[in-house]
């Protein structure tokens, strides 16, 4: 039994230790010159994380995630000129919990950086101060 514990217990610290991608996160970078700038969600299901990532054009593009320790990767579709892309972020964890790597765009071949971090929450009131009814005032 003394041996085993310290197994155990080395076991769920490191189960511990990885990290959580689930939720919103903010993607900014660049590749080549081209600012990159995303908004998405994720969400696990069993050992799947799969989500959408929005681009400034507004468009929502399906997206895979994969995690192996302090390694992520996100891959979702992309275009150019009409031209289908494959976008693959692949980075780590600091100690802050930003990840942080590089992008390979396919079949291009352009790379570039990207940082990713937990979008913050806002607390924004639902009605502006003063305001107590969605009804127009009578005059």
């Amino acid at each position: 039994m003394k041996r085993i514990f310290p197994l155990l217990l080395l076991s769920t610290t490191a189960l511990l230790a990885q990290p959580t991608v689930t939720g919103a996160w903010t993607i900014t970078g660049d590749v080549q010159g081209y600012p990159i700038s995303e908004a998405c969600i994720f969400t696990q299901v069993k050992d799947k994380i799969t989500g959408s990532c929005t681009g400034t054009d507004g468009k929502a593009y399906d997206t895979t995630v994969t995690v192996d320790g302090q390694k992520v990767t996100i891959v979702h579709g992309g275009s150019y000129q009409g031209d289908a892309l494959t976008l693959t972020y692949s980075g780590t964890f600091d100690d802050k919990g930003t990840l942080s790597g590089a992008i390979d765009v396919a079949p291009l071949g352009y790379d570039g950086t990207f940082t990713a971090k937990v979008t913050e929450k806002t607390d924004k009131p639902d009605k502006p101060a003063g305001k107590t009814s969605d009804k127009p005032a009578a005059n």
